[in-house]
């Protein structure tokens, strides 16, 4: 026998049930079609957890190209008032390293006079060292007047890096709060996005006419922290000169901590033609929570093989190692490093003593 139900129970089920199927309707008639899925594939379709583990036989195309990378590390160059930089220069080629880049606050802090440029490119020439960036660590979405101050940072470090013949600068979108490095609930919104956009458009516009690049680098805590908003963004900016200073492991979190080869392959498929230079370190998950840790380069959980093999098929590579806490660490990385290239036939420019 069926149980009594109220009138009154009866039509708010009613009406609940009419609602619903009115939503249901609604927001079938309105919903958009679904883009295409932004992140690395599912391993065993849509309705089987969550997809941390690798596929079986995922490609690893070891294939070396034809580029010579280059190695810098954080032994940056300085233009501190009385440097000897050939003394500089040939300590930098003696541990192996032929590439290096400024900090943007110590290199603006002092106009040079044109005697010591001159110097500086003819001691690069003689022992063959590339000069190719100024690292700015930027907030250019910071709480306004903080995010125009860095805006103009940045704008005076494309001028510097035009008198040194650079190839580019380097810098972040930054995060909503004063400091980059913390994450604020909104640097993923529309708002974030957007502000990002402005910012690199004022200093795209301020800079018109120079072929500084203006590299950007993915970090989590940031709107670009995939390989996918960076080629967004070179899109919503319009300007060709927006590249990318990829850190692959500055985007790599649980979800991906397993399947670095695939992001790999991705990255660079993606990124075609807009890598600036690549940032190399590497990383472990060992704890319960979900909390990378740094490791030395070529211990961790990077894959890199398939790494070095992608950064060879780009015209003039440049490699940074960084993020060791010695010089004898930082050694021990570039050793890892030249080993690896070589079991795989990539080639890494100069010779480490």
């Amino acid at each position: 026998m069926a149980k009594n139900i109220s009138r009154r129970k009866f039509f708010t089920g009613a009406a609940a049930s009419g609602l619903a199927a009115a939503s249901v309707s609604t927001i079938a008639a309105q919903t958009p079609q679904k883009p295409k899925a932004v992140g690395l594939p599912d391993v065993w379709g849509q309705d089987f957890l969550y997809q941390w583990c690798p596929p079986e036989n995922v490609k690893r195309d070891l294939t070396p190209g034809p580029g010579v990378i280059r190695l810098s590390n954080s032994q940056d160059i300085t233009n501190k008032e009385g440097t000897d930089y050939a003394s500089l220069f040939k300590s930098m080629r003696d541990g192996g390293w032929t590439a290096c880049e400024a900090a943007s606050a110590a290199w603006l802090s002092r106009k040079m006079p044109d005697s010591e440029v001159r110097e500086i490119k003819a001691q690069l020439k003689a022992h063959d060292v590339v000069f190719y960036n100024i690292h700015c660590a930027g907030n250019i979405i910071a709480p306004d007047p903080e995010a125009e101050q860095w805006q103009r940072h940045i704008i005076d470090a494309i001028h510097a890096a035009e008198e040194m013949d650079l190839r580019m600068v380097l810098t972040h979108t930054g995060s909503m709060y004063p400091n980059r490095n913390t994450a604020h609930p909104l640097n993923w919104s529309r708002q974030g996005w957007e502000r990002s956009v402005k910012a690199l458009k004022n200093i795209c516009k301020a800079t018109a006419g120079s072929k500084i690049k203006v590299a950007i680098e993915p970090v989590n805590t940031e709107a670009i922290n995939n390989p996918w908003a960076m080629k967004r963004l070179r899109e919503d900016v319009g300007d060709e000169r927006i590249m990318c200073g990829l850190d692959i492991t500055n985007m790599a979190y649980a979800g991906v901590a397993f399947r670095m080869t695939e992001l790999l392959n991705t990255t660079f498929e993606l990124l075609e033609g807009m890598i600036g230079y690549i940032h190399a370190k590497d990383f472990v998950w060992d704890g319960m929570l979900p909390g990378l840790d740094w490791a030395m380069n070529g211990t961790g959980n990077m894959d890199y093989e398939v790494f070095l093999a992608h950064i060879s098929r780009i015209k003039d590579p440049i490699v940074y190692v960084e993020f060791l806490s010695s010089a004898e660490e930082y050694q021990q990385a570039q050793r890892n490093i030249r080993s690896i290239a070589n079991k795989i036939g990539v080639k890494i420019y100069g010779t480490q003593a």
